[in-house]
């Protein structure tokens, strides 16, 4: 690293007598240096040589070209757009090719997943000049920006436009839905108000599904409130929305004591929210590695027990299921006489068949908890009947075990949603202690906890009440400050 700067001249007598145009000339050499230094520390202190704009900026534009060209074959995103970018600025070119080569450019940026960027270069592309050739292809790719953006009602108006484009009808999107005054809400901004209302009900549930799986969620959505109907009647709904604001205002009703209360205890409690979310998004990050890793740490969590599914015939006592049992063993049909005898009236039309699945360990559908019943159906096999009738609280019941499952491992690609959210739900509660527990430090917080506890009995008559064994002190919580002992 070279000497630090020192800009400071030397002591006046410390300089022999020279000739004024000679100081002259030594203190511009000094400042030539020291710039010269500043410099070298500046291309030092962005990685240790300057950017490439500044390096290619003196380079002929043939030159510029061929830089170009070669950072971006070696997938230097971010030098290669820049040098691009200077090559335009240098070079004498037509429309054409000024058009290609934008197009490069949104291409170079959508492959380092500059959507919004490559978004820009593209529709910069296509103002320019019509690139016959390429028209499809930065159709399609402008397709993809929206739709890793999650702009889907942008992505159905862009669609939209083309396919007008092609009829010579303009712009689509720009039709008039309705009308508020002198107001007026074209296509286009109701797609957009959808799909923001669309944007703020998956924000709710953000920590519940991983980013692909809302974006499925809202695609899905978008899709679904597409139709005409769909659409009329959310634009009934803004413009309800819409007149009752405007009713309030012209009737004050922000001024009033009890609504301006309210107001502000809403205002308190979204903010306190933003405030977390703010924290979330910054702290917690969530990568499909972090996700699997978390999977194979709790695998046991994510096992399905064994499970069966039965049909049963319920009757009152032990001798009217030992005559059910015999009638059956003699061959006579289960469905029958489930709906003959059984008293199970939410089975019995159905020929006894219970429709849920009894997981080992849990209450029986239709019977409930057992462990006389849970033991017997679990030991018998698919498409037999129980040896014996079993007793529950509802009476007995002769029992045939219809279908059995042996337990399983749930595969990650099954529950991995589930996964997400237990891991989100893991690491959100943890910033969100850390935070109060910072904030209550910082607001020097004090919770008079003896307050709160229960008042001490009131002394009997005729005696003194004996003094209490001493407990020692339990420590405050991280972040609150215990009060004195009175």
């Amino acid at each position: 690293m070279p000497d630090e700067l020192n800009l400071t001249l030397p002591k006046r007598e410390t300089v022999p007598h020279r000739p004024p145009r000679v100081i002259f000339l030594c203190l511009v050499a000094v400042l030539v240096i020291s710039a010269a230094n500043l410099a070298l520390l500046l291309s030092r202190g962005n990685g240790g040589r300057a950017s490439s704009a500044a390096v290619s900026s003196d380079l002929p534009a043939d030159q510029q070209k061929e830089l170009a060209l070669k950072l971006e074959r070696e997938g230097l995103h971010g030098s290669a757009v820049r040098a691009w970018q200077t090559y335009l600025r240098q070079a004498s070119v037509d429309d054409k090719q000024r058009a290609n080569i934008w197009y490069r450019i949104g291409k170079i940026q959508q492959d380092a997943g500059r959507n919004e960027e490559a978004l820009e270069s593209f529709y910069t592309s296509e103002s320019i000049a019509k690139l016959d050739d390429l028209s499809p292809e930065i159709a399609r790719r402008n397709r993809e920006c929206l739709e890793a953006l999650g702009k889907f009602a942008a992505l159905r108006g862009a669609l939209a436009e083309r396919v007008d484009l092609t009829k010579g009808k303009g712009a689509a999107g720009g039709e008039v839905v309705a009308e508020i005054g002198s107001e007026k809400i074209t296509k286009g901004r109701l797609d957009q108000m959808i799909e923001e209302q669309i944007d703020r009900q998956l924000a709710q549930y953000a920590a519940l599904m991983p980013p692909e799986e809302r974006k499925r969620q809202k695609e899905a959505m978008v899709q679904r409130l597409g139709t005409a109907e769909a659409r009329l009647q959310l634009l009934d709904q803004l413009i309800a929305e819409e007149v009752l604001y405007r009713k309030a205002r012209e009737d004050k009703l922000a001024e009033d004591p009890d609504t301006r209360t309210l107001l502000g205890d809403l205002e308190r409690k979204l903010l306190a929210q933003r405030v977390v979310e703010k924290e979330l998004a910054v702290q917690v990050k969530i990568t499909p590695t972090d996700v699997q890793t978390y999977y194979e740490a709790h695998a046991k969590e994510y096992k399905e027990p064994e499970k069966t599914q039965i049909s049963h015939i319920q009757v009152k006592d032990e001798a009217a299921a030992q005559a059910v049992l015999k009638r059956l063993k003699g061959g006579e049909k289960f469905d029958a006489l489930a709906k003959e005898l059984s008293l199970d009236a939410a089975t019995k039309d159905k020929g006894g068949d219970v429709p849920d699945w009894a997981e080992k360990g849990a209450p029986i559908p239709g019977i409930g908890a057992s462990d006389e019943v849970t033991a017997a159906i679990f030991t018998t096999e698919a498409g037999k009947l129980v040896e014996k009738p079993v007793k529950s609280d509802q009476g007995f019941h002769v029992i045939k075990v219809r279908t059995r499952e042996p337990e399983r491992q749930r595969p990650f690609e099954e529950v991995k949603v589930e996964v997400y959210r237990a891991l989100r739900g893991q690491k959100s509660r943890d910033v969100q202690q850390q935070l109060l527990a910072e904030l209550r430090d910082r607001y020097n917080v004090i919770i008079h906890r003896a307050q709160f506890a229960p008042k001490e009995e009131a002394e009997p008559k005729g005696g003194a009440v004996p003094a209490p064994k001493a407990t020692p002190p339990k420590a405050a919580p991280k972040g609150v400050q215990a009060s004195p002992a009175k």
